[in-house]
């Protein structure tokens, strides 16, 4: 962004003195980690304005003087290995359903597309909640004996 490391690290610095002598206020802090990263951001602008000659944030800001939004693009060939790797997890994903029954598809489907409970299953494929539940978990015990990682594959499918 223009900064050099050590001015980063002396913001990072400010930020944490700031924070020790207004420890009173942090219980209004919902969430740490964001005030953190809003804290810095604020603190790096407060030296940028107060330093013009960083010139490498000189387009970071419109005619009017406002800040314009961060945008970060991939290149092409980020994009071509993200097709890449999604055509193979998807490959991958159907290999792993096909070797389910197709009870055993529809359950996982419903349990975990759908977000049925297990009595709503039950009552729409016609089996007990425990047949339910037992479908379900020799599926899951299926899916993780499986080449495909069973929390990449409900992170897929939800």
């Amino acid at each position: 962004m223009g900064f050099k490391e050590q001015e980063i690290m002396d913001a990072i610095h400010d930020v944490f003195y700031k924070l020790c002598i207004q420890h009173s206020s942090l219980n209004e802090i919902s969430n740490l980690k964001t005030y953190l990263f809003k804290s810095l951001r604020n603190r790096l602008i407060d030296l940028y304005r107060s330093n013009k000659e960083f010139i490498g944030l000189n387009n970071d800001y419109d005619e009017n003087h406002n800040i314009l939004p961060f945008q970060l693009t991939a290149s092409g060939e980020d994009e071509l290995i993200e097709k890449e790797d999604s055509e193979e997890i998807k490959s991958k994903v159907e290999h792993v359903l096909n070797q389910l029954t197709n009870r055993q598809r529809e359950i996982v489907y419903l349990r975990y597309i759908r977000e049925c409970r297990y009595e709503e299953i039950a009552e729409i494929t016609n089996i007990s909640v425990e047949t339910s539940r037992n479908l379900v978990s020799k599926s899951l015990a299926k899916l993780k004996k499986s080449s495909l990682s069973l929390s990449l594959f409900l992170s897929i499918i939800s």
